[in-house]
């Protein structure tokens, strides 16, 4: 079949409205969750991206109970029943969720798998993400707060516990695909970013890993240059992984079912967390857990062996799959871009 070049120009016309259709309904389409993220909560705050005033503002600003910022969630919400809190300090406002909990507990799929589902294991799993280079965890600190056994009543005893950065203007990958919302950014992206989490969540032995505790940023962190077009447009679909109270679990299986590493090759990490584990030793992980404020019993609970032989496992199964592919470091491990904001 022949064209003449005015059916051409008309085809390439064509193929440039469809496009322009196409990119207009995306972006109502990512409008429409922005505004629902928007209207889901009660008051905005805006978003801070500097770590050193996060961390200041976790550490250090005042606790905000007031309705419109902070919520408790129940049982039917949360086991752990967090709290969201506001923290304030310098006319500068974040939130963060706030556990207290620690309950001993054992997974239902996994006879004698047991674990204890608490506080602690949140700041374990982000300082151990920090270590390794990744950056998938919100900031995470210890704080006594002065706030009562339940609710959002203020109180004269302090109450220990993690306090995690609240991310703004999210939307859990459970809602976005259940509602048949599409990502916001790229598939690929989406898809490398799960992988990874999947990966970390082997060595750290969580059990509970899920679409509803995966949450999909829909704030705009920098520009991204697109492979095909060249051209630089928002980076969108930041991948945050939260809820790890249910890690570093022990017992009589060396593995967890959850955790399939035969399915994760090629382009399933990143370069920074492979690097990562090529730098890791268990002493210098200790160290940084103790400097964090962990405790001695809180360590023993964490059990620093079992974390290093499910580490090694991890390590083990990235080499040799490397090794059987051929491929350097730059063609097998993703670009992990999304570790940049």
């Amino acid at each position: 079949m022949f064209m003449r070049d005015g059916e051409v120009r008309c085809l390439k016309r064509d193929d440039n409205a469809l496009t322009a259709v196409i990119e207009f309904l995306s972006a109502f389409v990512l409008f429409l969750m922005i505004l629902t993220a928007f209207l889901s909560q009660a008051e905005t705050v805006p978003l801070i991206r500097d770590e050193k005033i996060i961390f200041d503002l976790l550490n250090k600003g005042d606790i905000n109970l007031s309705k419109n910022i902070a919520k408790a969630f129940g049982k039917k919400e949360s086991t752990m029943e967090i709290r969201r809190v506001g923290l304030v300090k310098n006319s500068l406002q974040i939130r963060a969720a706030f556990r207290d909990k620690s309950v001993k507990s054992y997974a239902r799929r996994n006879v004698g798998l047991m674990y204890y589902d608490s506080y602690y294991n949140e700041l374990a799993a982000y300082v151990i993400s920090k270590y390794l280079g990744l950056n998938i965890i919100p900031a995470t600190v210890f704080r006594s707060i002065g706030i009562a056994k339940k609710g959002l009543e203020p109180s004269k005893e302090l109450r220990k516990g993690s306090l995690q950065l609240w991310i703004e203007n999210t939307v859990s990958l459970y809602d976005l695909t259940s509602n048949n919302l599409p990502y916001p950014g790229a598939l690929d992206y989406k898809n490398s970013q799960i992988k990874e989490i999947k990966a970390f969540d082997c060595i750290i032995g969580n059990v509970d890993r899920h679409a509803g505790n995966l949450l999909v940023d829909l704030n705009e962190r920098f520009e991204d240059q697109g492979e095909v077009t060249g051209r630089k447009k928002a980076y969108l679909g930041k991948i945050w992984a939260i809820d790890h109270s249910r890690s570093f679990y022990r017992g009589t299986r060396p593995d967890i079912r959850a955790c399939q590493l035969s399915k994760l090759k090629s382009g399933a990490i990143s370069i920074q967390f492979i690097q990562g584990m090529r730098a890791w030793k268990i002493e210098e992980v200790e160290k940084k857990l103790r400097a964090s404020g962990i405790s001695e019993q809180q360590l023993e609970r964490i059990k620093l062996k079992t974390l290093e032989r499910r580490f090694q496992r991890v390590k083990k199964h990235f080499e040799e799959e490397q090794l059987k592919s051929a491929m350097a470091d730059e063609e097998y491990y993703s670009s992990g871009l999304w570790h940049r904001v």
